[in-house]
């Protein structure tokens, strides 16, 4: 790792991400970029809300250079590493995403605060909208860093995107825990039952996916070689999304790490869902693979 970009928007969610990539860059030995985004139309709303005029002294864009300038030097001296700091106008997926590729960055880590459902809910889509956009990893922190990563929990479809994924946790975590979660339904239970199936029936048809599945697992550790052992593999039954928040909220992960699906546009669309449901009600930090 030699990169890492931190975008923030100055509030106390994005002060997490910056002390999180900090850390993370001095465990590394990366370079650290810190990355305001100045949306026009955001100061154009706040002006039509609020008196700004009144309270606002400095040009906002300078005053944003400053305040990350001084933040570049307090960071640079407390975490031995370089840090820099850039100002760009944009939308802020694109603007993010586009300064990523640019600086080449291994890492692109973002903030969110749950206090602020408006932040937590734009933040979550706009971290989605970054993977889209760039290729690049996004972390989504959402506590302290009062510790470095220990346990991370890794879900997995066993498609493209989940193998990118469990490489990511492989390398991003190189000493840490990692429980490796498959979540498996039995197709059309409902109707199933409506049909007249038992539920001893419906429990013959779970073991025999759980079986179906623990075989796709083995085929999905042994293409990742000698480093699969890092891997406890578990099953759980139930949709994927309800499936890993019940196993995080269970072993207590510091971190879910979760990638885009590989397969079709249909399944694509799924995948996307279940990201969602993760960035908004996980409680833990999300790291995202492209």
């Amino acid at each position: 790792m030699r990169t890492l970009v931190v975008a923030t928007d100055f509030s106390s969610g994005a002060e997490l991400a910056v002390e999180r990539a900090a850390r993370i860059a001095r465990n590394r030995g990366a370079a650290l970029w810190l990355l305001h985004v100045f949306d026009d139309g955001v100061w154009a709303s706040m002006r039509s809300l609020y008196d700004i005029e009144r309270w606002v002294g400095a040009d906002p864009v300078v005053s944003a250079r400053e305040y990350l300038s001084q933040q570049a030097v307090d960071l640079s001296s407390r975490f031995g590493v370089t840090v820099r700091a850039e100002t760009v106008h944009g939308s802020a997926p694109q603007a993010i995403a586009a300064f990523a590729k640019a600086q080449r960055a291994d890492l692109l880590a973002m903030g969110v605060s749950s206090d602020d459902w408006l932040r937590y809910a734009m933040l979550g889509g706009s971290a989605q909208r970054v993977v889209e956009h760039a290729d690049v990893p996004v972390l989504l922190v959402r506590r302290p860093a009062q510790t470095d990563f220990s346990h991370a929990l890794v879900a997995t479809d066993f498609s493209e995107g989940a193998m990118r994924a469990a490489q990511l946790a492989l390398a991003f975590m190189a000493e840490a825990r990692l429980t490796l979660l498959h979540a498996h339904v039995v197709e059309f239970e409902g109707r199933m039952r409506l049909a007249g199936a038992t539920n001893e029936d419906i429990e013959r048809y779970r073991a025999q996916e759980r079986q179906r599945a623990a075989g796709r697992m083995e085929v999905f550790l042994a293409a990742l070689g000698e480093e699969a052992r890092r891997f406890e593999p578990c099953f759980e039954h139930g949709h994927a999304a309800a499936a890993i928040l019940k196993k995080a909220s269970e072993i207590g992960p510091d971190l879910i790490v979760i990638g885009k699906h590989g397969g079709s546009a249909f399944e694509e669309r799924l995948l996307g869902s279940v990201t969602q449901n993760i960035l908004y009600s996980a409680a833990c930090d999300v790291l995202l693979s492209p």
